[in-house]
């Protein structure tokens, strides 16, 4: 019995495999929400990436001051910052047309209650 030699190998069933794998991803993908407050990052030439789990800090254009997804003023801000450890690692994102008041006015606080885990996060320049 002789066993027949394939000139070419059949890819159709793999492009239908793949056919459907996109099929679900796009569809997955469109379900995923992200509450996300829009900013637009300011540009780095380095950055770098942690893993640790951070408490975010997002001034947007207009100065507004967001602690965890919640609104609050720089004096609300204070007293949340002072319940939290020193060693609490916070991210610091600003959008890159927030008044530079507002961000120093942070920076100053994150001195004053003596934070030491601070990140300032920006996107890489391409």
């Amino acid at each position: 019995m002789r066993l027949k030699k394939f000139d070419s190998m059949n890819v159709i069933p793999f492009i239908d495999i793949m056919l459907v794998l996109l099929a679900i991803v796009l569809t997955f993908s469109t379900f995923i929400a992200q509450g996300k407050i829009d900013l637009k990052l300011p540009n780095a030439t380095s950055t770098q990436t942690s893993k640790l789990k951070m408490r975010d800090i997002l001034i947007d254009a207009k100065g507004v001051i967001y602690f965890d997804k919640h609104i609050l003023s720089l004096d609300e801000l204070k007293r949340e910052l002072a319940q939290l450890e020193k060693q609490t690692p916070l991210s610091l994102k600003a959008d890159e047309n927030t008044p530079f008041k507002t961000f120093v006015q942070i920076i100053d606080l994150f001195k004053l209650l003596k934070l030491e885990k601070i990140s300032i996060i920006t996107e890489l320049k391409r």
